[in-house]
């Protein structure tokens, strides 16, 4: 059993982790690309809290705002980012101070190594998981997690996901594809 002390240090330094991905891409880079762009800081700090309730669907908002298709899809890819990669160091948060939880997912990764095919490929359904309105981009990185999936596949095909949903609401918004 580990000691509270060395407990302690290891959440603290996964929630300083958690929020240097959170502050630098759900935040620095979107403000750096407005800036960039010549876009007000409020404006963006407005598509931010946007993307943050609406996740993918919050790209007719940025057209509302008036901003161009790059910079919506640039500041709320970023945001995906910064969201996926601290939502993972949160979990490894778990891991890292919980025996019970350690255990827990050495069960599910050696259940999951016997479905190979799942173990091996299962980060590419995350394209498809982060679809899902309301929970996509929150929950995708946790099932990526459990199921014990690469690192950086989950990620890229987690974010390529959402883009590629917020590509799909900015054409919608923009008049370029119809529904009907």
């Amino acid at each position: 059993m580990e000691k509270p002390f060395f407990r302690a240090i290891i959440i603290f330094r996964q929630i300083l982790k958690a929020f240097f991905f959170f502050f630098i891409f759900g935040l620095a880079i979107p403000l750096f690309i407005g800036v960039i762009a010549g876009v007000p800081v409020g404006v963006i700090v407005a598509l931010i809290s946007s993307t943050f309730l609406l996740q993918a669907t919050a790209s007719p908002v940025g057209v509302g705002m008036g901003l161009s298709p790059a910079v919506i899809l640039s500041v709320m890819t970023s945001f995906a980012v910064g969201m996926v990669l601290g939502i993972l160091e949160i979990c490894d948060t778990f891991a890292q101070s919980s025996e019970k939880v350690r255990n827990w997912l050495d069960k599910v990764e050696k259940k999951m190594q016997k479905v190979k095919i799942i173990y091996k490929y299962g980060s590419i359904s995350c394209v498809f998981i982060s679809w899902i309105p309301g929970l996509g981009l929150y929950s995708t990185p946790v099932i990526a997690w459990l199921f014990r999936w690469k690192r950086l596949p989950a990620v890229f095909f987690t974010v390529l996901g959402f883009f590629l949903v917020s590509l799909g609401f900015l054409l919608l918004s923009e008049g370029l594809i119809t529904i009907f």
